[in-house]
């Protein structure tokens, strides 16, 4: 029997140290001493461009990775010329802070991520990535030893649609053979629990409790909202187990 599970991979199998703006930042503190960019400053000038922001489009026209990057980088120029950094420097900080993007130090992995990967694998499922992400994934995901335990990642910038959008989730179903038992493990409500479950595919949402509520009730309101989750992907993978 083929069965498979779709593993979404920011917040779900890793978790990085800073965000975009995060890395504009440190380059800015390391070349352009005593700057006065900050996030609130860079923020709205960066909340266009990324195609997970629109995920109803398709963008097989970036699906070349300089295609996907010389896209998104005028948007971190205008950031950044738009905080008054001249436009030859504007690129040369955009290179450098997508160097610190891609890099191994940027994502960490969950501790519970490769046990649970490989106790999958013992159960008789496949995993899969299955994520919005930049071209680099397959080798950041290389890098932190994960693709050990993966049959195929697939990142959004590489196939031209974004979840929530349907193609994604029937891109991942052909390419993984149409398996007979098929999951989606993600933290993500919109894009993982509501996108996959509107593909007919049953999905766990973790470490994401839906509601800013105390420990005692956070499961109870959670579970108001969506059929499966977990505090995290170990308890993901007993759910899965249970069905």
């Amino acid at each position: 029997m083929n069965k498979v599970i779709f593993w979404d991979f920011h917040n779900t199998l890793a978790y990085k140290h800073n965000f975009f703006i995060d890395c504009v930042i440190m380059v800015l503190d390391k070349y352009q001493k005593g700057h006065t960019v900050n996030h609130e400053s860079l923020y709205p000038h960066m909340q266009t461009g990324f195609p997970w922001l629109e995920p109803d489009k398709e963008y097989h026209h970036l699906k070349d990775p300089q295609k996907w990057w010389d896209n998104l980088y005028p948007v971190f120029i205008n950031a950044l010329t738009s905080n008054g950094i001249d436009k030859e420097k504007a690129l040369l900080y955009t290179k450098q802070a997508h160097n610190i993007m891609t890099g191994p130090d940027y994502y960490t992995l969950f501790d519970d991520t490769l046990e649970t990967l490989k106790r999958a694998i013992t159960k008789g499922y496949r995993n899969i990535i299955l994520s919005n992400h930049i071209p680099e994934l397959p080798q950041m995901a290389k890098q932190l030893g994960v693709m050990d335990y993966i049959d195929i990642c697939i990142s959004s910038a590489n196939i031209g649609y974004e979840k929530p959008n349907r193609k994604i989730f029937e891109y991942a179903i052909n390419v993984a053979n149409n398996p007979d038992t098929v999951w989606m493990v993600g933290d993500s409500y919109d894009a993982d629990y509501l996108g996959a479950t509107a593909a007919g595919i049953k999905t766990v949402l973790v470490r994401n409790p839906l509601d800013e509520v105390d420990e005692v009730t956070k499961t109870e309101k959670v579970t108001k909202k969506v059929k499966y989750y977990s505090d995290d992907i170990k308890g993901a993978l007993d759910i899965i187990l249970q069905q």
